[in-house]
Parts: C-alpha cells; structure tokens; sequence
C-alpha cells in the first residue's frame, strides 16, 4: 500500500509541482508512517491506529525530511467503558502519539496533538471527518497547516 501512495504522491507532484498534504487515519494511519517523505509536505493523522516507535527507521525518515505531523483524537477516549478493549487501546494510541510528538518536537521535529475534548471541541466520534462540526475540524486543519506555510492559497 505504501507503494501505491508513493506513486500517487509522486503523480500529484509532476502535475503540480507541490507537495502533497497526506491525510491518515485509524488503520490506514500505519500507512503514513511507510510512504517516501520525497514528495510529501505533511502528515494530518486523524485517530491513526499508532504512531511511529521514537528512534525507528519511519521516526528517522520523518525527522530528518522535516515532515510537520499533526494527530486528531476526539471524544469518547477518556470517557468510554473500562470493560470494553476500545477504550483502553484508544488510550494507548493517543498516549503514544503524546510520547511521539514529545520525542519528535525535541530532536528538532514539529508535531502537534489535538486531543479536541480538552480545547473545548466536543461531539467527535473516530469519523472526525463525517462529524456535523466537521468545518470546524477542516478550518482548524487548515490553520495548522498555515502556520506551517502550506495551507492551499
């Protein structure tokens, strides 16, 4: 599959001359951390099923490329059922991405973790995207991105 989004990367850029905003998510977010960092601005990460381990060849790679990275998580993490899987896994890859942008943001890297709930944006299920606030979502996506330099003019 990274293969796959290496060529389209590498497309979008011939017929541009822009990198590329890679959008991720849940499963599809390990994706991400696998395609070539040659033809990509950055990685807006929506709930992705993990972040790269800190000092792997992925972590390396998006480090030394300079790739801003940014992780969603919404509601429903801190507040789901102890005795359901979910909440603890969910739990675990929120406190991994935290862990990761922690490590990247200190060798130099930019990473961002916007847990909504505790910047007062609630109402976000796993589909963040789908969501009824979801310009809101898209609007503070593209204020990331602007600060960056790379929002679409």
């Amino acid at each position: 599959a990274a293969e796959a989004m290496n060529e389209v990367l590498a497309d979008v850029y011939e017929k541009t001359g822009k990198k590329s905003i890679f959008v991720t998510h849940s499963q599809g977010g390990a994706i991400g951390w696998n395609v070539d960092t040659e033809n990509m601005a950055a990685i807006v990460a929506i709930e992705p099923g993990g972040a790269p381990q800190i000092d792997s060849d992925q972590y390396k790679a998006l480090l030394e490329a300079k790739i801003p990275i940014v992780f969603y998580f919404g509601d429903y993490i801190d507040n789901g059922p102890e005795d359901i899987m979910s909440t603890g896994f969910w739990k675990g890859i929120r406190d991994g991405a935290i862990a990761f942008a922690e490590q990247y943001n200190a060798d130099g890297g930019d990473c961002t973790v916007v847990n909504r709930p505790d910047e007062g944006m609630t109402g976000n299920s796993h589909f963040l995207f789908q969501e009824l606030n979801n310009v809101e979502i898209a609007d503070h996506v593209e204020a990331w991105l602007a600060e960056r330099g790379l929002a679409a003019k």
